[in-house]
This record gives structure tokens, C-alpha cells and sequence, in this order.
């Protein structure tokens, strides 16, 4: 305990104290803008809540203020915290549980038992708010039934599984009521499956957003095993998804012509061939599941290198989804830097050269793709520089053609390079955290990458 710190939350309680409003009640019935008016009136910055009795109850602008480095100073001491919600909405918790230790004591002056029972209070109020919770989250895969999978924590199983499990029929009105309007929604948007994640630790906004995006990374491999054509669109519906069908209109000389367009992730890839695209790429999906894992748990043998690959597969998803090629080169040049974690320009372009060594044996020198006339040296040099001169202006973000220059072999093949890359990253971290002491760094990884793919001598 720093005794410093302990003054200064002292400091802090006290100056929140100060600048702590209980204002009358109203004459009447505050409407619109009126409420605000009053808040204002009292030079209440942060409203906290409104009493039965009409009382508002918030602290000016001083006091957010003491609020906001009280909880700072919480963050840094507890990592749950950091973990498990956002600042702002760990202030609410910190502002409840002040008022709640001085209650009937608002003019008292802080003491180091205050502190105490301020803390505990906030640990409790958090603690009630971070439950085990299991998110079930619509997805567009393939637009029909297929057999169940799992990534990791993240089971992906059809809307035909989900009405069998839960046992959901018009007979039973809980069930209908309570999966009705998720079954509804998927049917609006023609989303055949249901991704389940579990999470634990994080209030319900963190806890979301954890799953949300552990879905995101458990759909990469199944973007890996599935050819990118019918995959690159597979996200769950509450990220960016185009509609099912689009409908259109185009006029030609006086004369209108109606049509339309299925943008299904998965269209005419049957059902049969997707359990069998997955049941080959197993071993992708156990070791992809294991990055999922770390990330919804926090608890990775290799933090940061799990972390640069968490990082890199949510780039590498954007990219597939993203319907303008110059963009989408930018997220998977994006993902490639992320993925090797290059700190500049100078750094990535050795780093992605090690890569090409380490996991292909090819040198600066060699033809890549194979029989191509391009080198890697060039590659690598075109996936350093076109995001940068797309970021920058000196390359056209809207015109489809600025790419044909670059030496890179444009979107489809960047797609399948950060595909690999991710794939064989994944399967080698795998094994690398196997050894003994492995290091948790991007360069004893590529030279282990490297040793284990020369045959011993």
C-alpha cells in the first residue's frame, strides 16, 4: 500500500464529496429540454440519478473531475477492472458506492477506513454486474442447415439445431416469447445460424463486445477452410453485413431494367461440402480455437503473441468483407504488419522478409507466388508502400485501377498471403508454447518458425 496513493484517494473522496448536489424538488413536472435546464441551474455535470422524491443527485464539474482520477488510480490497481469494463462506466460504480459509504455523512472527512468500505463497495457493485454470461449471436454462414462446429469457446450450430435444443415450439409460450424475436430477426435478414459464447469477468457492454469480436476470430477460420469466394462474407449479423438480397433498377435509353442479387455468404456451397472443407481443416479450427480461447479468457501461454494474432485476424476479417479493393488491400497490408508486429515502415519490411524465410524458406530473391516473375523483395516492398500512399493520398482510395501498379499481386493475392500466414502462425504458436521457457517475442518465434522447418543435419 503507497501511502501517497492512500492520501491522494483520501484527497480525491473529498473534493467528490464537496462537490456533491442534492438539488430541491421541482415545482412541477420537468419535460424536454427542462431537465437539463435544471441540472444545469445546479451546475450538476454528472447527473447520478433522480430520488423517488424528486430530488436530482449529481456532482459538478470538480468533482467529475476527482471521480475520474480516483478511478484511474482503481484501473491501475485492479486488473479485473481493467478487464472487465470501461472507465467511464466504472465511475458510475465508484460515484454509487461513495455516496452510499457517506450517506448520512456527507459533510465528514475521509478516513483511511472510509477508503476501505468506498473499495469494497465498488468491488461488490462491479462483482454483481460481472456474471458468467453465454451470448447467442445470429450469424450468415451458409444459407442452410449444416452439422454443428466449434472454434475453440465458440460453438456455431444452425437455427434448425437451435429450435431442437431449446425445444422451442408455438406450444410453449416462454420459449416462443422469449426466442421469438431472435428468430424473427434472423429470419428478416435470411441468417440461418446461432454462435454461442461464454464470458465471464466483464460487465454486460464489455462482456458483448468480448463476444461479439470472439466470434469474429472463431469466423477466420472457418474463412480459412472454406474457399474465399463463398466465405468472405460470413460475419455474424450484428457486424457489417450487406443484405441478403439487393434489388435494383438501372434505366438505358428510355427503357428500365428490374433485377436482383443474393449476396449470401455460402450461396450454392452445399451443406455437405461444408462439413467436409471442415472436417479437413480440423487441426486449423483446434489451433485458431486456442487463440480464441486466450482471447476471450485473457489467459494465453503467449500473450503478446497471441494478442498480434488476435489483432492481425479481426484486420484480416475486415478486409475479406470489405467491398472496395483499395480499402481492403489496406486492412490486409494492416493485418500482415499487425500479425509480424512491426513498430515502423523500416521494421515491417524485415520482419515480413523473416516471415517469407521462416515460413516459406524463400529469400529476398525468390519468385513468389512460384513460377511468378516477381520477387519477394518486390512483394514485400508493394505491401509496405501501398498503405501508406493509399493512407497518405499518393495513391487513389476510389480509383479500382491505382493498383494494378503494385507488385504485391493486388487483393487476391494479399487475401491468400494473410490467410497462410495466419493459419501457419497459428499451428507454430501451438507448438512453440510447448517448448520450455519459449519467449514471448515476434523474432525467438520466427527463428524457432524458421529451425523447425530445416530438416537437422
Amino acid at each position: 500500500m503507497n501511502p501517497s496513493t492512500e492520501a491522494r484517494k483520501r484527497d480525491l473522496v473529498k473534493s467528490a464529496l464537496q462537490n456533491f448536489i442534492i438539488t430541491p424538488v421541482p415545482d412541477a413536472m420537468l419535460v424536454n429540454d427542462q431537465a437539463q435546464q435544471w441540472l444545469k441551474k445546479y451546475e450538476i455535470a454528472f447527473a447520478m440519478d433522480w430520488l423517488p422524491t424528486g430530488e436530482a443527485r449529481g456532482f459538478k464539474q470538480s468533482g467529475v473531475n476527482a471521480l475520474i482520477e480516483l478511478t484511474s488510480i482503481l484501473r491501475k490497481e485492479e486488473p479485473t477492472y481493467r478487464r472487465g469494463t470501461r472507465p467511464e462506466r466504472l465511475a458510475v460504480h465508484v460515484a454509487h458506492s461513495i455516496v452510499a459509504v457517506f450517506k448520512n455523512c456527507l459533510a465528514s472527512i475521509p478516513t483511511p477506513d472510509n477508503i476501505v468500505a468506498i473499495e469494497k463497495e465498488v468491488r461488490q457493485s462491479f462483482a454483481a454486474k460481472a456474471v458468467t454470461c453465454t451470448h447467442c449471436i445470429p450469424c450468415r454462414i451458409i444459407p442452410e442447415h449444416a452439422s454443428s462446429f466449434s472454434v475453440g469457446p465458440v460453438e456455431f450450430y444452425s437455427q434448425e439445431d437451435l429450435i431442437k435444443r431449446e425445444n422451442i415450439s408455438k406450444g410453449d409460450p416462454l420459449k416462443e416469447m422469449s426466442y421469438g424475436p431472435l428468430l424473427e430477426f434472423m429470419q428478416s435478414q435470411s441468417a440461418y445460424w446461432v454462435a454461442d459464447v461464454t464470458v465471464d469477468g466483464f460487465d454486460d457492454v464489455s462482456g458483448l463486445e468480448r463476444a461479439n469480436i470472439g466470434i469474429d476470430l472463431a469466423l477466420i477460420a472457418v474463412q480459412i477452410a472454406i474457399p474465399p469466394y463463398y466465405s468472405r462474407c460470413m460475419a455474424r449479423l450484428t457486424d457489417r453485413t450487406l443484405p441478403s438480397t439487393i434489388g435494383s433498377v438501372t434505366k438505358v435509353g428510355g427503357n428500365a431494367r428490374f433485377g436482383s442479387q443474393r449476396c449470401d455468404p455460402g450461396l450454392g456451397f452445399s451443406a455437405g461440402a461444408f462439413d467436409q472443407f471442415l472436417s479437413r481443416s480440423a487441426p486449423i479450427l483446434v489451433s485458431i480455437g486456442n487463440r480464441v480461447r486466450g482471447f476471450i479468457t485473457d489467459n494465453a501461454v503467449l500473450p503478446k503473441l497471441d494478442q498480434s494474432w488476435s489483432d492481425a485476424a479481426y484486420w484480416l476479417h475486415e478486409g475479406l468483407t470489405e467491398p472496395l479493393d483499395t480499402v481492403a488491400v489496406t486492412k490486409l497490408e494492416t493485418a500482415i504488419e499487425v500479425l509480424l508486429s512491426a513498430a515502423s515502415s523500416k521494421n515491417s519490411g524485415s520482419r515480413l522478409e523473416d516471415a517469407f524465410s521462416s515460413f516459406y524458406g524463400l529469400s529476398p530473391e525468390c519468385s513468389y507466388p512460384s513460377g511468378s516473375n516477381r520477387k519477394v523483395k518486390h512483394v514485400v516492398k508493394a505491401i509496405v508502400e501501398s498503405r501508406s500512399r493509399i493512407l497518405h493520398g499518393t495513391l487513389s482510395t476510389l480509383t479500382a485501377d491505382s493498383l494494378a501498379t503494385d507488385n504485391h499481386g493486388g487483393r487476391r493475392m494479399l487475401e491468400f498471403l494473410c490467410m497462410d500466414l495466419l493459419a501457419a502462425f497459428s499451428l507454430k504458436l501451438d507448438a512453440y508454447a510447448l517448448i520450455t521457457a519459449p519467449k514471448d517475442d515476434i523474432k525467438d518465434f520466427l527463428q524457432f518458425v524458421s529451425a523447425e522447418r530445416k530438416p537437422a543435419t
